[in-house]
């Protein structure tokens, strides 16, 4: 007996989504128990089932750091960029005439 993961697809073009895991000693048991358990009341038209041994994970997650800053490339990080400016003025103004006494 080996556990599968059930993923199921609700429309031709929607991606398919984990909805859990039976326990079966073949596919297409661990499909008709995927059936049984997640299609029941009409919840998707598709099935996937997927030996869990075959799923593989990354053993060192340190790969999917970010390698450089990218934030500039999202909206979210321009917020307060009209204040953040005015302060830095305010510092490099403060700085130079309080080099020049």
């Amino acid at each position: 007996m080996e556990v599968y993961e059930i993923f199921r697809r609700s429309g031709h073009k929607n991606p398919f989504e984990h909805c859990g895991a039976v326990i079966a000693p073949d596919p297409e048991m661990a499909l008709l128990l995927g059936k049984e358990c997640f299609l029941r009341r009409r919840e998707g038209e598709h099935l996937w089932a997927v030996r869990r041994s075959d799923i593989h994970a990354l053993e060192d997650e340190s790969v999917l750091e970010i390698a450089a800053d990218k934030s500039y490339r999202f909206a979210s990080d321009y917020r307060d960029v009209v204040d953040k400016r005015e302060a830095a003025r305010r510092r490099v103004a403060s700085m130079s005439w309080g080099g020049a006494s």
